[in-house]
């Protein structure tokens, strides 16, 4: 740590351990009775999975939306695919896939209790998963209900949110947003069991003005997405029109929408299966399609999917690639934009100037024991892609029009499983994944996956599993196993070790990387949890080389970061649960060190049955960003934050729910951040003045 600094940060994090370990011995723990799982808390079951996403801004929020859209709709396992199950946390993709078979061989389950007659699903497991499933009766002879049964089973639902940060940033004062610094998010579902669902949402974000401009697709809110879902028309598996996103095969060719990847599981998440078409609903305003697109069920357990879409995306026009000879050619695009941010004149000229009309589908073969698949689109652009002479973005996809097409593959061999999807460009390039998994019940798992993805494949909608972002420039083999090593005990670790043959951003010549994570997981009682994390990573990058006499050389050098986290979970009783954790980073590059420290403290209260309040208060240290720390911490309903901690200072949070009455939800958030040694928060147009920064958020839920 940098020398020098004042004893009272650690005089208070002495105090704070104090106050937790006292709290810890004088209640007392809760009954036998209270193993059954508190269906109305997830962060548990989560967090494990928002870990994979602590370097990626934005993509918790897509987490939030689909694991809060499972609870308040949860899946039927008697009708949900394996796929759909595979991504619920405590289901591995092999658990899934023996759900299936048991219900399609003995019938369907009667409770959730039942489940445990399939191989390897224990009691734990079904407390795990039941906030996400509940088993239903629902009609399956009737292909179009009457009207009177569609409105007397309707199930709608209403969320109105209005965020904002008290503080102004520099683009409020100088008035370059355009708009108030809220952000206000609308969402409309109506539905009709699974087989009709309606949904609207409209969402604009902190800085973007209210206006109606039909043209560049805004309708009073800057971002308006929506769509009609039908579902089990007779043979007609799924018909949606509107907004849509498409999932395939390991997502090489492709995958739209979330994709998890290396976290607390080492193996569950990096074994996916594409779940097909489903509604759009994200206030996300990247990867998604708009149009129609269909699943029908063919004879000989074949299935096939069409789609069609055409909208307009954000991206960066440069007018110093149009071509002289034309002048009515359009204006070449230099980068698409995936942000959704129209707050300034600038970024307003972005909105909507690049067309993209696709078409593509799937053909797919599914039995109890194999998955088989293709999948191919061809997409054209109203303007030509043309991504610059840099060496770094020498592969990327140009010009009007981009194809991919993929075969894919599952077995289950018992308690194996093999999976693999070859893709091919339009440039020739081949590329793929190859791996395979053990599940061995209550025993543990491993998995081992290999990955090729050449400079040359550039996939324009892949998503696959891998160390950057696209499957394109990278090679790599991922290990991971997960051991219960007694009863109570729990071992899980990967190892990931990858390589990009070709120039990165910034990046002087190929380079390397590896990342290694161990975890072991205490729950000697459902009231009682805690773990230990140890991470590390290893990667090139950039830096100078400077010789006597002569300028300085680019390089690369190999820059390392270790993490080390204790995490305690406790249960008083129902009403009263604390979190505690503390974790340590260091960044080590040729010539600099930087070391953090994080200390929290989490509570929550139910001091009635319709009342909730969670809130933490949270210590961090660091040597500025290079030694950041990413920490969880519970939000609205379809949020989820994991924010980024440096520098010096600390963060509380009071967040607090109620419920009036059956369907109706008030929330409320406020937090605040002061740092002890900055005069400033963010940078640019974001940048706020003074040393604390404050936040609101509001949301209503109603439920008809």
């Amino acid at each position: 740590m940098i020398p020098g600094r004042r004893p009272s940060l650690l005089i208070q994090l002495s105090m704070l351990i104090a106050l937790a370990a006292g709290l810890s011995v004088g209640h007392a723990q809760p009954g036998p009775d209270s193993t059954t799982a508190d269906t109305t808390d997830l962060s548990t079951r989560l967090e494990p999975i928002l870990d994979s996403f602590s370097d990626a801004e934005g993509r918790t929020e897509q987490v939030a939306e689909r694991f809060a859209r499972l609870r308040d709709r949860p899946l039927d396992p008697n009708r949900a695919s394996a796929a759909a199950l595979s991504v619920l946390p405590g289901l591995s993709p092999r658990l899934a896939q023996r759900i299936v078979r048991h219900r399609s061989e003995q019938g369907a389950f009667q409770s959730l209790r039942s489940m445990q007659d399939v191989e390897g699903v224990t009691a734990e497991t079904v407390r795990t998963v039941r906030p996400f499933l509940s088993i239903r009766t629902e009609s399956e002879s009737t292909v179009f209900p009457s009207a009177d049964t569609i409105l007397s089973n309707l199930d709608v639902r209403w969320i109105q949110a209005y965020t904002r940060r008290l503080e102004r940033r520099r683009g409020d004062r100088t008035d370059r947003f355009l708009g108030p610094p809220g952000r206000l998010a609308t969402r409309f579902r109506l539905e009709y069991e699974r087989r009709l669902q309606l949904a609207l949402t409209l969402d604009k974000d902190p800085g973007e003005p209210l206006r109606w401009s039909p043209t560049t697709d805004t309708y009073g809110l800057d971002h308006v997405v929506g769509s009609l879902a039908l579902r089990d028309l007779g043979p007609v598996q799924t018909l949606i029109l509107g907004d849509f996103s498409a999932q395939f095969g390991q997502g090489v060719a492709l995958w739209q929408g979330i994709r998890f990847g290396k976290g607390r599981d080492p193996v569950s998440p990096v074994l996916q299966h594409g779940r097909g078409l489903r509604p759009y609903r994200s206030a996300s305003e990247a990867n998604f399609f708009r149009g129609a697109a269909a699943t029908v069920d063919l004879p000989a357990h074949l299935s096939l999917t069409a789609f069609a879409s055409r909208r307009a995306r954000d991206a960066s026009l440069d007018s110093s690639l149009a071509r002289t000879e034309d002048p009515d050619a359009p204006i070449p695009v230099r980068t698409i934009s995936s942000g959704g941010l129209h707050r300034t004149a600038t970024e307003r000229a972005r909105k909507g100037t690049f067309g993209e009309t696709t078409i593509g589908g799937a053909l797919e073969y599914r039995s109890p024991s194999l998955h088989l698949g293709a999948t191919s689109y061809h997409a054209r652009f109203n303007r030509p892609l043309r991504p610059g002479d840099k060496p770094y973005r020498q592969f990327r996809v140009s010009g009007r029009a981009t194809s991919t097409a993929s075969v894919y593959g599952t077995a289950y061999l018992g308690d194996y499983t093999l999976f693999g999807e070859a893709a091919r460009s339009a440039r020739g390039a081949y590329g793929g994944v190859l791996g395979g998994a053990v599940d061995l019940g209550t025993t543990g798992q491993a998995i081992i996956l290999g990955r090729r993805y050449p400079p040359r494949l550039a996939p324009f909608y892949g998503n696959a599993f891998g160390n950057g972002g696209r499957p394109q420039n990278e090679t790599g083999v991922y290990t991971g196993l997960r051991l219960r090593v007694a009863r109570n005990w729990t071992i899980g670790t990967y190892f990931d070790q990858y390589r990009a043959p070709w120039l990165r951003f910034n990046m002087p010549r190929p380079s390397t990387g590896w990342e290694g994570r161990a975890v072991v997981e205490y729950e000697p009682r459902p009231w009682l949890s805690t773990y230990l994390q140890v991470r590390v990573q290893s990667e090139d990058e950039s830096t100078d080389y400077q010789r006597r006499g002569d300028r300085a050389l680019d390089g690369v050098q190999a820059e390392q970061r270790h993490s080390v986290r204790w995490h305690m979970e406790y249960e008083f009783s129902d009403a009263l649960t604390l979190r505690t954790r503390t974790e340590w980073s260091r960044h080590r590059a040729r010539d600099a060190e930087a070391e953090g420290f994080f200390l929290s403290q989490g509570v929550r209260w139910l001091p009635h049955p319709s009342l909730q309040i969670d809130a933490r208060v949270a210590f961090f240290d660091t040597d500025g960003f290079a030694a950041r720390i990413y920490a969880y911490e519970h939000d609205l309903r379809y949020s989820f934050s994991v924010p980024v901690f440096f520098d010096r200072g600390r963060r509380s949070y009071v967040l607090a729910q109620y419920e009036p009455f059956p369907g109706l939800t008030l929330e409320a958030k406020f937090g605040i951040t002061r740092y002890d040694n900055r005069d400033t928060i963010g940078s640019g147009l974001n940048q706020i003045a003074g040393s604390r920064r404050r936040d609101l958020r509001l949301q209503v839920r109603w439920a008809l």
